[in-house]
């Protein structure tokens, strides 16, 4: 070979050499030493590293500034052979992660092979934070936004963001619902739009495992580490679900009441669904609603006399309305003057002709009789005597007619009459003191007569 190839050659391989990215581990052409002080126990043997591979990152690039340049060409200018540069690094918590990292600054990109776990990537991450190694930040996150993670990962991937005030990835940010990530998206209005489907599913009949699921989420929404926005989103979503279950309702029984083809087994079904809602708004404690819907139901009672022959709704509706007046009966539910009223005066007359002309209406159970008798008089009791007048106005004209005489209110009749004749008693005797009253002070009043002396 020609001696101007052969030194061209070596000339390039020699170049090859310099371009050539150092190895980790390579001692012989090594230029600094790096030095691990841990925050407890010995010091570590120094690193033999390269400075061309720490220039990624950008403390290390700050550390290795011109002026360690400058000091390294200036010892040999003076002829002195020049010594490793020296860096120390104190107080490492986790002196292995950081060698991990340090490592991970010889290679040409950080795989996600690079990380065992969440748990390892957490490590690294602190260590590359500290380090301004953005590269490997960058693939800790897309790591962690990727892999699937336990609670306690969440917290500590909460934790570790926060201490280290990273700005995160926008696709990791979102996994963890921070603020930014939600500017367009209401964790409140997400669930409400789950739980909605939820509903639905359920009120469509779905198998026992999905009241479960709703039921599930519907007790989460209401824990005191929950927002009082999903709360909120109880009461909406169930409210809505609700009314939306009573109107297909009485579209079937309108149908059942011009002798239309109705789905039997879409009320049955609905029937079903309206207990239910109806449990889950009293086990949350925001059946006040419901009791206020019931009472203005004017439609739903219409519906319900038009077409009294084995009514297919008639022995749900008794329980529905047992339940309500219990609510009221033992306080569990507080409901004003005027939905009392309305309760009691929109449904006694739907009460006494479906349970007169029928018996049917209740199958084989005397307790629910029983329980709406006494549920209703309870509930009549706690009202003014002239709301009372109007109640019993209409359970005159109602039952008193009908052999059976049902529902029985004469208990709370008597108990109203005693207190009218009781008010009229204290009425006549405060007209009495009036008098008396009135006597005195014109007697006080006459001026008394001297007899005249001659």
């Amino acid at each position: 070979m020609p001696r101007p190839l052969v030194n061209k050659t070596m000339a390039m391989q020699e170049q090859a050499a310099v371009l050539r990215a150092p190895r980790y581990g390579d001692d012989q052409s090594a230029d600094l030493l790096l030095y691990l002080r841990p925050l407890e126990g010995p010091a570590l043997p120094p690193l033999l590293l390269h400075s061309r591979a720490l220039r990624k990152s950008e403390f290390f690039e700050a550390r290795l500034s011109e002026r360690w340049a400058s000091a390294s060409s200036s010892s040999s200018e003076s002829g002195q052979c020049s010594k490793p540069l020296e860096i120390t690094l104190d107080k490492c918590v986790d002196t292995g992660a950081y060698v991990r990292c340090i490592q991970l600054l010889y290679a040409d990109c950080v795989k996600h092979t690079t990380f065992s776990d969440v748990q390892d990537a957490l490590r690294i991450l602190q260590v590359a934070a500290e380090l301004l190694f953005h590269d490997c930040v960058g693939a800790c996150m897309r790591y962690l936004e990727s892999v699937p993670w336990s609670a306690e990962n969440e917290r500590a991937i909460r934790s570790c963001v926060a201490a280290l005030h990273l700005q995160v990835s926008p696709d990791l940010a979102a996994r963890l619902c921070s603020p930014a990530s939600l500017l367009d998206c209401k964790p409140a209005d997400v669930m409400q739009d789950v739980l909605g489907e939820l509903l639905t599913l359920v009120t469509n009949g779905a198998p026992s495992k999905a009241r479960d699921i709703t039921e599930r989420v519907l007790l989460a929404n209401v824990q005191e580490s929950s927002s009082p926005a999903f709360a909120a989103v109880n009461e909406v979503a169930l409210f809505k679900q609700l009314q939306s279950n009573l109107e297909q309702l009485k579209i079937q029984l309108r149908k059942f009441a011009n002798s239309l083809s109705w789905n039997s087994h879409q009320v049955t079904v609905a029937c079903s669904v309206v207990c239910w809602l109806l449990d889950e708004l009293f086990a949350l404690q925001i059946a006040d609603a419901a009791v206020k819907m019931f009472s203005e139901e004017q439609e739903l009672a219409q519906v319900m006399v038009s077409r009294i022959y084995q009514n297919p709704f008639t022995e749900t509706l008794f329980q529905i309305l047992v339940r309500l007046l219990q609510a009221l009966q033992k306080g569990e539910v507080v409901s004003p003057r005027q939905v009392r009223l309305g309760l009691v005066t929109t449904w006694l007359p739907v009460i006494a002709k479906l349970g007169n002309d029928g018996a049917y209406n209740f199958g084989k159970d005397s307790e629910l009789q029983k329980n709406l008798e006494d549920g209703l008089g309870a509930v009549v009791e706690t009202l003014p005597i002239v709301d009372q007048e109007m109640i019993f106005k209409i359970w005159i004209g109602a039952c008193l007619k009908c052999r059976k005489v049902w529902p029985d209110l004469s208990k709370a009749f008597d108990a109203w009459c005693g207190k009218l004749r009781q008010a009229q008693e204290e009425a006549d005797m405060g007209m009495v003191r009036a008098l008396l009253r009135s006597e005195e002070s014109f007697s006080l009043e006459e001026p008394i007569s001297t007899p005249s002396v001659r």
